[in-house]
């Protein structure tokens, strides 16, 4: 082969490396383009090209959540409000009407939030030095199982309820949870928020220690609209008190008072007024002194000021002032408000 053919023979092999680079990138974006701006398209082309690529839904310096992982959760959450009978309690779910296709879109907005808010608190977990091991994930597993009976009914009613299997169920809901849980209990071990509640509340059983009465503490130490009457709450059932409250309490005897109560709000010390049974139920009149605690809430909504997200995805934009993400259209969003202003008998907007 002479010198001249070689080189045209390389020329048209980098020709049509060029052209085939060009199409794959051609194909690239007008899929991402459908994506981007008719997430909702149910093509399988569409779909599986999502699958393979990982197409940014949200994304930041430390955060990357892909639009499969979104649409998968979405699909999951569409199947499960339309697997149920909702119309034993006067609800309906049809997503296939004009205010459906909205309230579908408030769902999936409402996906997106929760994942940003997963994969942020997993970045701050592990700043922290916790990282949940799979070994930890599958004994978690494993207790749900026994919690359900049997393995094979929670994989059925995942299938059945979510179209999910055993390993999305990791994924999407165990894993996100255990990071929480994780991490607010070294929030309440480490943070100097919990130690200077706990101090307080410390100091205020110590003054009842001393002899000092129950309603001068609690006007002193105590937080909430209960301190200025001295603590006093009233009546209440142990359904109308927080679990692990109602548990220390519902047993002391009247005038008798609680030791430090830890809650997820706070620290309690409660006094027991008073005793009665009526209409069949047990109830206490109670006053508490109560120091409250940074809630887990209340401290996402604080690491969240450190992450600034860029959403692609055209119908939904990044609010970096709420730090949540929320629709571009204006329409939307003022359809959002008066839904939740004014909720229907739609389980999907309900919970």
């Amino acid at each position: 082969m002479s010198k001249q053919e070689k080189e045209e023979k390389r020329i048209k092999i980098q020709t049509i490396i060029k052209t085939f680079l060009v199409l794959v990138i051609g194909y690239i974006v007008v899929i991402g383009m459908v994506l981007y701006f008719s997430p909702e398209t149910e093509n399988r082309i569409v779909r599986v090209t999502a699958s393979i690529i990982p197409y940014p839904s949200a994304v930041s310096s430390s955060v990357f959540i892909t639009t499969e992982r979104l649409q998968d959760q979405l699909a999951g959450a569409k199947k499960f409000y339309e697997s149920q009978d909702f119309s034993k309690i006067g609800m309906r779910v049809d997503f296939g009407t004009t205010d459906g296709q909205k309230r579908l879109l408030i769902k999936e907005k409402n996906i997106l939030n929760k994942l940003i808010d997963d994969a942020i608190i997993e970045k701050e977990a592990k700043k922290r030095g916790i990282v949940i091991s799979q070994d930890l994930i599958n004994q978690e597993v494993d207790r749900k199982m026994k919690e359900y009976g049997t393995g094979d009914y929670l994989k059925n009613n995942l299938e059945k309820l979510y179209g999910w299997s055993v390993d999305d169920f990791k994924k999407n809901i165990v894993k996100p949870d255990l990071y929480q849980e994780k991490v607010f209990a070294d929030m309440q071990k480490n943070d100097p928020s919990f130690e200077n509640a706990r101090k307080k509340i410390n100091e205020a059983k110590h003054e009842l220690s001393d002899g000092l009465s129950f309603p001068d503490v609690a006007k002193k130490y105590s937080q909430g609209e209960s301190a200025k009457n001295g603590g006093a709450l009233g009546w209440f059932s142990a359904n109308q008190m927080l679990p692990e409250v109602a548990s220390a309490i519902f047993d002391l005897e009247k005038n008798k008072q609680s030791d430090i109560i830890e809650s997820a709000i706070g620290f309690h010390i409660i006094l027991v007024e008073d005793k009665k049974n009526q209409d069949g139920q047990d109830m206490i009149k109670i006053s508490q002194i109560f120091v409250p605690t940074k809630n887990f809430a209340q401290w996402l909504s604080e690491v969240k000021k450190d992450y600034r997200i860029f959403i692609p995805i055209g119908k939904f934009s990044w609010n970096n002032e709420n730090k949540e993400v929320e629709f571009r259209d204006k329409s939307l969003r003022e359809y959002e408000k008066d839904l939740l202003e004014n909720p229907i008998n739609d389980p999907s907007i309900i919970f």
